[in-house]
């Protein structure tokens, strides 16, 4: 497990509890890009259109069915997602991890996995990190318009990394962990989740999973 390099920069980070990226409650559709946003716009108004035509029912009239049915549905896809994925923050004083309601000692979180979304202008970057069955969040370390946390939140969830106990998954089948790479290929390093934390891999840089 890496640590700090020294003293002096664990007293610049922040004290007590510090809130990872600012999280509204659409927040959970904050990496969705506007391509596919717009894909599922387009696909609904065809949907609507194709059904008047075979129930012989105006158009209109299936489109305001549709978003009376649409609104409640992503409304609970919504509430779904963010329990699923909370707002994470970290304690550096007490080397702790909150994620929703739950806390547990960084030293729990023993993996981490990199998703990433092309987007055309550039690539939506999150680390998601789990402590085993206890609690689980996930970072937008870039977003859909290409930001990225800010340096002092950035320093502190890479302190908050190197405490933990991240490392590749082993399977029965490969006990050594040589192919760990081939089996489990959106997981990476302490080390790796280290450097994306600290400078996400913005569009055509290299990644440490398969693209």
């Amino acid at each position: 497990m890496s640590t700090s390099s020294n003293d002096g920069a664990i007293q610049d980070l922040p004290r007590g509890w510090v809130p990872i990226g600012k999280r509204r409650w659409n927040s959970a559709w904050a990496v969705t890009s506007g391509v596919v946003a717009a894909f599922f716009f387009w696909s609904s108004i065809n949907f609507s259109i194709l059904l008047g035509q075979i129930l012989q029912v105006s158009p209109l009239l299936i489109g305001a069915i549709g978003l009376i049915v649409a609104v409640p549905v992503v409304a609970l896809a919504t509430v779904i997602r963010n329990r699923r994925w909370p707002q994470p923050g970290v304690n550096l004083d007490t080397s702790e991890l909150r994620a929703g309601a739950r806390v547990v000692p960084l030293r729990a979180v023993d993996s981490a996995t990199l998703v990433v979304f092309p987007t055309r202008e550039t690539r939506v970057v999150l680390l998601r990190i789990a402590a085993g069955k206890r609690a689980r969040t996930e970072f937008v370390l870039r977003d859909k318009r290409g930001e990225t946390l800010d340096e002092r939140t950035r320093n502190a969830l890479a302190e908050a990394i190197r405490r933990t106990a991240i490392a590749m998954p082993v399977s029965k089948d490969d006990p050594t962990g040589r192919f760990a790479r081939y089996n489990f290929p959106v997981n990476i390093t302490l080390e790796d989740a280290v450097a994306v934390v600290l400078a996400p891999p913005a569009k055509g840089d290299a990644l440490p999973i398969p693209n």
